[in-house]
């Protein structure tokens, strides 16, 4: 894999790379994972152009795109998924990206931040919501000559499921999409410091909150690990889920996208 620098989104990355089915990699140039592309410079538009993109794949939902769109770059088209139910007042909270501080204002003054992730990976994978998003995000995929590069809010949740899935999809092993997901922590790092020192002299603000915030805003294994196991308990497997719920038809995903 090849990490992207955008002056403002850090948590970008080239899929190529990666060791899929009978060996074969997965194609550099073609899959990108990352978050919103709103806050780009002129040095990263050059950059993103530079990748000749054909879709970028947006899993927020419509507050969340309408208040904060991605920058419209000319010739790709945009397709918005949102992968959570918007009719969830929680998780519209959860993910209303209206600045940077998004999660935080999910936090409140108290919340059980761990626990409130741990739900939410298997709705987002079981959901009716969450299978039409991630349904429609491999229908792009499984188009001829696609360059795609798909993304939530913060690049972690909701994409982190999609890289999961197609990596997955892709023959990738366990242990390597696990890799992956938890890559997403080195950009999140940055966050959590900077949130930390914005509400240290909050009243509310204890060890319990600054918990909370970590669990938030932090790819966690265990997250990852519970919506695995909920698939496996509803489907048998995860490529079942992928080949009968999302009907994604893989071995035409595999010839396109490994060599």
């Amino acid at each position: 894999m090849k990490k992207i620098d955008l002056s403002y989104q850090k948590n970008v990355r080239d899929l190529g790379g990666l060791v899929g089915f009978n060996g074969k990699k997965v194609k550099f140039g073609r899959l990108y994972r990352g978050g919103f592309l709103g806050r780009v410079s002129d040095n990263d538009i050059k950059l993103i152009n530079s990748l000749r993109l054909t879709d970028i794949v947006d899993f927020r939902s419509s507050v969340e795109y309408l208040s904060r769109p991605d920058y419209v770059f000319m010739g790709v088209k945009y397709h918005n998924f949102p992968a959570l139910d918007e009719s969830n007042d929680d998780n519209l909270k959860t993910k209303n990206d209206f600045d940077d501080s998004n999660l935080l204002w999910f936090l409140g003054e108290s919340v059980d931040g761990f626990g409130h992730m741990h739900r939410i990976y298997p709705e987002l994978l079981l959901t009716p919501k969450g299978i039409e998003a991630y349904k429609n995000f491999f229908k792009v995929l499984l188009n001829d000559n696609r360059v795609v590069y798909f993304h939530c809010s913060q690049g972690k949740d909701r994409a982190g499921l999609a890289s999961f899935l197609l990596e997955t999809a892709l023959g990738v092993s366990l242990e390597d999409t696990k890799t992956d997901y938890l890559l997403t922590n080195e950009a999140m790092e940055g966050k959590i410091i900077t949130y930390k020192q914005m509400l240290k002299d909050k009243p509310y603000y204890n060890v319990d909150y600054e918990q909370a915030l970590i669990d938030v805003f932090s790819a966690r294994i265990e997250y990852l690990n519970h919506a695995i196991e909920e698939v496996e308990r509803h489907c048998g497997s995860v490529l079942n889920y992928i080949k009968n719920i999302l009907e994604v038809d893989v071995n035409r995903l595999r010839r396109l996208y490994l060599e």
